[in-house]
């Protein structure tokens, strides 16, 4: 999924009001400091992602009462998402798409969104030199972890020049700004493997609500409520480090067909479990395996990789073995599932 950049759009003002409206209603019993507009819209003449960037500021001690008083009202409570007191809040309305934060009043990463968003609107040529970047890394593709990471070296000039953040302000800024262990996209020859974001809840909802597709799994088919909070979830790991839940969508000629992951554990022996599910009509192409050709690279070794599955699952296993797995393992009536006891197949590797 390419970032794309448009030219600004006075729209977007307004479109923050209309939000703002909203929210101070929300909140009108919480006593937050201010409700910003920040990011790239919120700069007169800047080119931007069109998604709206909205700081709720609060004392540190309202935190807590912010996010409950939010989530009440349907709001997603995301976590800080690597990036300290500062706590995404999806909002379950999206039209005009935004992006919500709960901010610590003082903190780092609030004064920087403020620094950033005042100094462009009064320095012609940084707000030039920054918009050159963004329409840069946009034209060669990339996603939104290269996007964010690519435009660290100039946020950086625009924060000094801002004068407001001590070195120590800036080492942290920077910190945030680095990819973590989030993984860039990666394309095979009809492939391209990349983090999720929120905006694949429909797609990954299209996947996991299939009878079919969930036909051997332990659950049925999903609600849109469960695919947002699972969604959330691996949004939520793909910023923690050190990592342990890596996930990655699956797309086919810019549409999103499927999903490889794994579950990685470090006590003791080294061990990943690893799943992937695609659209039915994706199946039998063999996307499935060069998508995990692809995926079990980025898992750091040495690891005793393992997939297990139901075998009845044949297409799950063959792929086990095309992958170069071994079998190692079958346990008759292993558990219940679904009504009925079912036998476990395991195939290992190690990597």
């Amino acid at each position: 999924m390419s970032v794309e950049v448009h030219p600004h759009n006075p729209a977007w003002s307004s479109q923050f009001l209309a939000i703002k409206e909203r929210l101070e209603r929300l909140l009108k019993d919480v006593p937050y400091k201010s409700i910003e507009h920040v990011g790239s819209t919120s700069v007169p003449g800047l080119v931007a992602k069109p998604i709206i960037d909205i700081d709720i500021i609060v004392a540190r001690n309202h935190v807590q009462t912010t996010l409950a008083t939010l989530t009440a009202a349907g709001f997603t409570d995301m976590g800080e998402l690597g990036i300290k007191d500062r706590w995404c809040v999806k909002d379950p309305e999206q039209e005009p798409k935004r992006n919500v934060y709960v901010c610590v009043e003082g903190a780092i990463q609030t004064r920087n969104h403020l620094a950033l968003r005042d100094t462009l609107r009064r320095d012609e040529k940084l707000r030039n030199h920054y918009a050159h970047v963004k329409l840069g890394l946009a034209a060669k593709g990339v996603d939104i972890v290269e996007y964010v990471e690519g435009k660290s070296a100039i946020i950086e000039k625009i924060l000094r020049a801002a004068g407001t953040l001590s070195e120590e302000d800036m080492g942290a800024v920077s910190k945030a700004n680095k990819r973590g262990e989030r993984i860039g996209a990666i394309k095979t020859e009809r492939l391209v493997l990349r983090e999720f974001v929120w905006g694949d809840v429909e797609a990954y909802f299209g996947l996991e609500s299939r009878e079919e597709v969930v036909r051997y799994q332990n659950w049925g088919p999903r609600t849109r409520e469960q695919v947002g909070e699972q969604v959330a979830e691996i949004v939520k790991g793909s910023a923690a480090v050190p990592r342990t839940h890596f996930e990655l969508a699956v797309e086919h000629e810019g549409r999103f067909i499927g999903r490889v992951g794994a579950k990685v554990k470090k006590d003791g022996i080294a061990h990943a479990d690893l799943w992937f599910s695609f659209l039915p009509e994706c199946q039998g192409r063999g996307f499935a395996t060069e998508a995990m050709k692809a995926f079990i690279p980025l898992l750091s070794g040495p690891l005793e990789l393992e997939i297990e599955c139901d075998p009845r699952n044949t297409g799950s296993w063959k792929l086990a073995e095309r992958l170069g797995f071994e079998r190692f393992e079958l346990t008759e009536k292993a558990f219940e599932c679904k009504g009925e006891w079912v036998d476990s197949l395991v195939y290992r590797k190690q990597v």
